[in-house]
């Protein structure tokens, strides 16, 4: 029992600090947004969604080097699916903005593209050449998003300096690393605490373990949506998505040692593909609705079920 409240302590402890460092990393990156004139969307999409994509990132390099790609592949597209269909949820709920900008379509546009890849991996099987054409592919969606998001030059920087940018930077950084070790040790404490109290593993694993790569992303968002940047929340989801996809999905293929077969993921690469074809056509409208938020908690609920429970009664069933 001691020991069961001396983890929720940390849990609960840990929870302060992500929330703490959240809306100091937000803070800076629009600091550094204002002194070097990066669009906010420009700066989620690439910066923020490439270090809150860190945890899959370091997932990947492990689970590939010790012949687990399989944990890599569920990871990757396990992340999309809880990014598109319940983190986004909750940030058009807590968003007080209601009407999309014409000009951030264009990076809505790139989640849909990335949407279609796992559709060629399917077909073809996953090597290094198709990993080398997912890096540059990574590399274009970068060109695009800083040339359709061009740069503003902020008069009030311009003023304080040249460097005024670098100290925003260096402390974005120190915070998302912040961000990042509190998420781990929050998963941590959490699959602990869950395992202690008889919660079953596959529970765990659907919920604990798959939002735990993708509690940075939730974290600075909300702040994000709360302080009125959702020009930020949009790219880091869009730029999370797109990354896990063409960067991470790329490396793996490179540095992995065999040829990788998606179909042992088909289920998974489904559901990644029809959440980002929703979430496209529910942007598309330049809207963002409350039942919007209602069919994309229903759909990950749905995706939930279908990867834990359907196995469980095709096995009962001796069906396989």
């Amino acid at each position: 029992m001691l020991d069961l409240i001396f983890y929720l302590a940390i849990l609960v402890g840990f929870i302060g600090i992500l929330v703490k460092s959240a809306i100091f990393t937000t803070d800076n990156i629009v600091k550094f947004c204002k002194s070097t004139g990066v669009s906010e969307f420009a700066a989620g999409f690439i910066i923020v969604a490439i270090t809150t994509s860190l945890p899959e990132i370091s997932v990947a390099f492990f689970a590939t080097y010790t012949d687990n790609v399989e944990i890599t592949l569920g990871d990757i597209f396990g992340s999309n699916i809880t990014n598109i269909a319940l983190i986004t949820p909750i940030f058009f709920l807590l968003s007080p903005i209601k009407k999309l900008e014409k000009t951030k379509m264009k990076g809505v546009y790139l989640l849909l593209i990335s949407s279609i890849i796992p559709i060629f991996l399917l077909i073809y099987p996953g090597n290094k050449i198709v990993g080398v054409v997912l890096l540059i592919i990574f590399g274009l969606f970068v060109y695009l998003t800083l040339k359709t998001n061009p740069r503003q030059i902020n008069e009030e920087a311009k003023t304080e300096g040249g460097h005024s940018y670098q100290r925003p930077f260096f402390y974005f950084i120190i915070g998302m690393a912040i961000v990042i070790i509190s998420a781990k040790i929050i998963v941590d404490t959490a699959t602990i605490v869950a395992d202690s109290t008889g919660i079953g593993q596959s529970v765990i694993g659907s919920t604990i373990i798959a939002l735990g790569t993708s509690l940075p992303e939730l974290t600075v968002g909300i702040v994000a949506v709360r302080k009125k940047y959702f020009d930020l929340t949009l790219g880091n989801i869009i730029g999370s998505c797109v990354t896990n996809i063409t960067l991470i999905l790329g490396i793996v293929m490179v540095i992995s040692e065999n040829d990788i077969d998606f179909t042992i993921i088909s289920t998974l690469i489904f559901f990644a593909i029809f959440t980002s074809s929703v979430m496209f056509m529910f942007l598309r409208t330049k809207k963002i609705l409350v039942w919007y938020s209602i069919f994309l908690l229903i759909l990950y609920n749905v995706y939930l079920f279908t990867i834990n429970e359907i196995p469980n009664i095709l096995k009962a069933s001796k069906i396989i």
